[in-house]
């Protein structure tokens, strides 16, 4: 299936704001192929037996942009996009720029973004534990991450989303939103 027959939805957002609830509710009801930008990193991280920390993630981008172009990993999103035989991809983990070049273009790429407030995103990142320092850092450190480049880039990138989805409520509220957005652009594509 090539990439342009694709409903493609980009997913940004700060840390712990929603990003991976919602592409997996799209993925699991709406038949979507989730991708994400991390998954690249922590393979790379992995095979080389580096932990996989949010430092060495953001290191390992800066280096891999640095030194083969800004959208290269939104060139691996694309090739598997591309791929998909899902009607729907979902790309989560969005932060820059140059995660999204190569969708720009695209009459069927929507950027969606997704916020929640300090303190909610935290409560949550500590429950989840994804990355290794996520249970143990206090509410300080946690806001600290905010002014790392990959978070001031990603809340640039938000505001220019077709659509912000807030995240402070209950999942089915955060759903309904979702529902809401795939609809309306279903129906804009008829």
């Amino acid at each position: 299936m090539n990439a342009n027959e694709h409903m493609i939805i980009g997913i940004v957002g700060l840390p712990a704001s929603g990003k991976g609830t919602i592409a997996a509710y799209i993925q699991t009801h709406h038949g979507a192929e989730k991708l994400r930008f991390s998954s690249t990193l922590n393979a790379i991280l992995e095979r080389l037996h580096v932990e996989q920390t949010r430092d060495n993630l953001i290191v390992l981008s800066e280096v891999l942009r640095e030194r083969c172009g800004e959208d290269t990993l939104a060139r691996a999103m694309l090739i598997g996009a591309q791929r998909s035989t899902s009607p729907i991809v979902v790309i989560d983990g969005v932060r820059r720029e140059g995660d999204i070049t190569v969708f720009r273009g695209m009459k069927n790429f929507h950027l969606v973004a997704v916020d929640a407030e300090p303190r909610v995103r935290y409560e949550r990142a500590k429950l989840r534990a994804e990355k290794t320092e996520e249970a143990t850092q206090t509410f300080d450190d946690f806001m600290k991450l905010e002014n790392r480049s990959t978070e001031v880039s990603a809340r640039e990138l938000m505001s220019k989303a077709e659509i912000i989805i807030d995240n402070n409520g209950s999942l089915e509220a955060l759903y309904q939103q979702v529902d809401r957005f795939i609809q309306a652009v279903e129906v804009s594509k008829s």
